[in-house]
């Protein structure tokens, strides 16, 4: 070979890796947020070669990630118009088509990507990814269609080790966890450069069962393999600052987080994270909207689930509640925890635990493993607890409750009914309190509490709901007059007034007053309502008998298993 033609040779392949070098330095920034960064990267390209298909492909997944569909689907289209039938530019337009709602023309345009890209060793691998990351990211996408794909392509071309990542992504995404992090780590094995975001991947999956060890071990792993990875560094800023409430350290994070970062607005989130955890909701609410009108109403995601939670703090459920619609309108499904679901709970299902129910449902389906789905669900029962959200308190109490199944104490039934019956759901209540008393039969706190909530039901005792329950109730009491004092009076009083009342049964109004006298014979109200009920006997000139006067009576109990919490009753004849 001619010297002239071997230096054209090493010339023209040094080209090439440059090349190469470029793009994949495109994927980098992109792979770890820096969307300003990798935009102008594929620009520069793309302006050096407008025939550049793989950086134009990659120009418009940057404009997909940073939330600028518009963009991606001028610029596939656009390339499409030179370009009709390259492979990775239909895939792009496809993954616009799944993002916009047409499923079948997403496929068709795939279909057609694969076929003219099949070369003799068969599919091309880039085509094939490309593919399933659109299935993948897009909320309408077929995520089994990008397993099959992929699959047959990691079998075909093993050492390709992008499937890896991509796969990993589906799986996650159809909740299998064991699968994704073994595909995260062969990703890893075979480039060392897709170590960070498969570490990264590893950690956020772990995220979602709140195994923090392990979250913090796979993001240290991912820093370790590229020191600028910046959503590692935000991840480790949350940790700290929200698990640890180590603030030194979590600043240190951000600070690294905005050293690795593109110089952005969206960087004051930390700030407002900051300020969040400190309950200085007002000040963080203020950057927030600071930050969708810097952005031009497109910042990231998290912006608003942070108002959400501010708003939810500031006790402004309506507005923490259109919110956090908002993130749900904006952010990928890759993105969501579990912890969001319960964020839309506690904003737009106070009170409906229709809502409640579906969303801690969404929640606990996110991890497989039942007691990190149990420890999901006290955490939340706390902070309903503290928040006086009895709905929701009461609906994560009964789902803990039906998650462990046979493993569940039944006397728990009781203190999951109380909530609903402080919530104001008697219904609920009722059906609750009444599985414990058939479960525990011999127990007064089932009877009295389901007749407490039937009283409400039926609050003019016309329909009769609540008496079996009270005079069960009252029929306990009786066997211990000291420790269910507060019972058997407040049931005898009850009967005594349902009798008089409503069924106009003099003798067996008296005898219930009579009972109530047994509990508290000093009770002064009893013992004008019996005065009342019996007359002086009347003399032979007394033709008639005056009628008794109804009895209006006003009881108080006290509710033992309520922890303290004191309840009135009235009822008025």
């Amino acid at each position: 070979m001619k010297k002239s033609a071997i230096v054209l040779f090493f010339a023209a392949l040094l080209s090439v890796t440059a090349f190469a070098q470029n793009v994949q330095e495109g994927i980098n920034h992109l792979y770890a947020e820096r969307y300003q960064s990798a935009k102008a990267t594929f620009e520069k390209l793309v302006a050096a070669n407008p025939n550049n298909l793989e950086a134009t492909y990659w120009l418009g997944q940057t404009h997909i990630a940073s939330n600028n569909t518009a963009a991606a689907k001028s610029l596939y289209d656009k390339a499409l118009a030179s370009n009709g039938n390259a492979p990775l530019i239909l895939v792009g337009a496809g993954h616009i088509d799944l993002m916009e709602g047409r499923s079948n023309e997403a496929r068709q345009r795939f279909e057609a990507a694969i076929t003219a890209s099949r070369g003799k060793k068969g599919d091309d691998p880039a085509v094939i990814n490309a593919i399933a990351r659109a299935n993948i990211d897009a909320k309408t996408g077929d995520v089994a269609y990008a397993i099959t794909k992929l699959t047959a392509l990691a079998q075909s071309t093993p050492n390709y080790a992008e499937t890896y990542v991509n796969l990993g992504n589906a799986y996650r995404k159809t909740h299998a966890g064991g699968m994704a992090v073994q595909n995260y780590r062969k990703a890893a094995q075979l480039n060392p450069s897709l170590a960070a975001v498969a570490n990264y991947r590893t950690a956020r999956l772990y995220r979602t069962q709140n195994n923090w060890d392990v979250v913090t071990e796979n993001l240290n792993e991912a820093i370790k393999a590229d020191p600028r990875f910046a959503p590692a560094y935000e991840m480790l800023y949350v940790y700290y600052l929200t698990i640890k409430r180590d603030f030194p350290t979590a600043e240190q994070y951000a600070n690294k987080y905005i050293s690795s970062s593109d110089p952005s607005v969206e960087n004051e989130y930390m700030k407002a994270q900051t300020l969040f955890v400190q309950d200085k909701f007002t000040e963080a609410i203020a950057i927030g909207k600071n930050i969708i009108a810097q952005t031009n109403n497109n910042p990231n995601p998290r912006v608003y689930r942070l108002l959400s939670h501010s708003y939810l703090g500031a006790r402004d459920t309506a507005t923490a509640c259109n919110y956090v619609n908002e993130f749900f309108t904006k952010v990928k499904e890759d993105d969501i925890v579990g912890a969001d679901y319960l964020l839309h709970a506690n904003s737009c299902g106070k009170g409906d635990p229709v809502v409640i129910r579906a969303d801690v449902m969404k929640a606990v389906q996110m991890d497989s493993v039942l007691s990190r789905q149990i420890n999901m669900l006290n955490d939340a029962i706390q902070n309903a607890t503290k928040n006086g959200q009895k709905i929701l308190e009461g609906e994560l109490k009964l789902i803990s409750y039906e998650l462990r199944g046979e493993r569940a104490n039944k006397a728990e039934l009781f203190q999951i009914g109380l909530p609903y019956y402080l919530g104001g759901n008697y219904q609920k209540a009722d059906s609750l309190f009444t599985a414990y008393a058939v479960a525990f039969p011999d127990s007064i706190y089932g009877y009295y509490w389901a007749a407490r909530a039937k009283g409400v039901i039926d609050s003019t005792m016309e329909q009769g709901l609540a008496i079996p329950d009270y005079a069960k109730s009252l029929q306990i009491a009786e066997t211990d007059k000291v420790r269910f004092k507060s019972q058997g009076l407040s049931s005898a009083s009850t009967l005594a007034a349902y009798y008089n009342n409503i069924k106009k049964d003099r003798e067996s109004a008296i005898k219930y007053l009579q009972k109530g006298l047994e509990f508290d014979p000093g009770n002064a109200q009893l013992q004008n309502f019996l005065k009342a009920l019996q007359p002086p006997a009347a003399t032979p000139r007394q033709q008639t008998t005056k009628p008794a006067p109804k009895t209006t009576q006003k009881t108080s109990t006290s509710a033992n298993q309520a922890k303290g919490t004191k309840t009135t009753t009235k009822k008025k004849g």
